[in-house]
């Protein structure tokens, strides 16, 4: 039977990336005096939220999207 599930793998990798954007973030953020790391690492976690963000409606299209709804190919 058909069912609308989420793909696990990009779903994964949403999260992967997401925690390297906040781990950047900190490690930029370590040294008060460095304005420039500062700026780096919050244009790092703004990109790696857009990112995130991409992958989680490409992993979730099928419910997002009513014309994705079927079983075209018949997997199993």
């Amino acid at each position: 039977m058909f069912k609308m599930k989420p793909q696990r793998g990009t779903l994964w990798l949403a999260i992967v990336v997401l925690v390297v954007g906040v781990a950047a973030f900190f490690d930029g953020h370590k040294y008060p005096g460095d304005i420039e790391a500062h700026e780096r690492s919050n244009i790092m976690l703004a990109l790696s939220i857009l990112v995130s963000g991409v992958l989680t409606i490409v992993a979730t299209s099928r419910m997002w999207f009513k014309h994705l709804w079927h079983d075209r190919y018949g997997r199993r």
